[in-house]
Parts: structure tokens; sequence; C-alpha cells
């Protein structure tokens, strides 16, 4: 409920009404006030209109939120390398989405706090330049690992080679997808496939590329 408080903390500071950011953001009442409720959660699209109709920015609407609920203080933390964890990080930010489309940091902070979770430019700057606190909230790097199509085991257990292996033979195999111009879908629907195998199909498809 942090999200709504914080809807409601700059709806008022804007000294608005209810009515006035329902029909400002082109949401209907029934929808805005289920929401205000807890039936359902505002999803991204829903926080950048209601941030457009406050006339500030979805994060600032993520940041009020945070500061409301003292996120810092009570979600639970996983502690990281922070240097391998940046440079997981950076391969993920590098690597096309499972629909083809490139990661943005917008995109992933928006999609953040359509889930009630604060991430901001410069917190994201550090956590992927590798020179953030070892303790890292759990969510976060949940929220990443579902924004860019990866498995959250590749972010919250470093140790995990695993996960390693084939988070980072899913990137070589969007990259390679992306080059050939394959369809975008394909990067959805590899399933069980080894990451040896995937790692093979991207060569291919590399090598039918550059001829």
């Amino acid at each position: 409920m942090d999200l709504v408080r914080a809807v409601t903390t700059l709806r008022e500071a804007a000294s608005m009404t209810n009515q006035e950011l329902i029909e400002r953001s082109g949401m209907s009442a029934s929808y805005y006030y289920a929401r205000l409720r807890g039936a359902a959660p505002f999803d991204t699209n829903d926080i950048e209109n209601l941030a457009h109709a406050l006339g500030t920015h979805p994060h600032e609407i993520s940041r009020v939120a945070a500061s409301l609920g003292d996120a810092d203080e009570i979600e639970p933390k996983v502690h990281t390398e922070p240097r391998e964890l940046g440079r997981r990080l950076t391969a993920i930010a590098r690597a096309p989405r499972t629909d083809g489309s490139a990661f943005d940091v917008d995109g992933l902070i928006a999609d953040l706090a359509g889930r009630g979770v604060s991430l901001d430019a410069e917190e994201w700057s550090a956590l992927a330049g590798g020179v953030a606190e070892p303790a890292v909230r759990v969510r976060v790097l949940e929220g990443v690992g579902e924004y860019s199509g990866i498995a959250a085991d590749y972010l919250l257990d470093l140790n995990d080679d695993e996960a390693v292996e084939a988070a980072e033979a899913n990137f070589e195999f969007r990259e390679a997808l992306k080059v050939s111009g394959a369809d975008s879908i394909s990067a959805r629907a590899v399933g069980e496939i080894s990451p040896a195998a995937l790692r093979a199909i991207a060569q291919s498809l590399r090598s039918i590329s550059a001829q």
C-alpha cells in the first residue's frame, strides 16, 4: 500500500482532488478506487499516467513510496559480491529482453515502481558499476530478473554456477537472434534447452548472418 499512499501524498501536495486525478490520468473511477482500496495493484502504465497527471516523474512516485514505507529498513536483503553482481547486471543490460526489445533503465525503474519497488538511476548505476553496498534488496534483484526475463537465482545466488551458465548462454542466444533478424518470440520458447545447445544454436545463427 506504500505506492497508494505515495500517490495520495503527491495528489494532496498538488492540491488536486481524486476526481481531478482520475480525469487527468485517463482512468475510470472504479479502476482508480479499486486500487486505492488495495483490491488490485497499480501497474507500470498506471504509474506513468498518474505521474504525468501529477506533473512529476514515475521515479518520484517510487521514491515517495519508499520513504513512506521505510523500505530500506524493512525489506529483506541478500548479501552479494558487488563487483560480480555488477558484472551480471551489466550483462543483463547489454542483452535484448525476451521480446527482442532493448533493456532500458527508465523502463526497469517504471516497471519496479508498478510493483511498489523503488529504484532510481543513481542506485542502478552503483549496482551495475559494482560499487554498491554488499547488502542488496531482494525485491530489486527479483524485479530485474522479471523485467529482463532471467531467473532471479542468477542475481540472488552468486555461487550458483548452473544459473550463471543458463543465463549467459541465454544472453548469447538472444544476441544471435537479434543479429539474425529472427522472430524474437523464439527467445521465449527455449524451454529446457541446455546452455551448451543454446550456445551452439547461437553460433549457427551468427554464422548464417555472416554469410
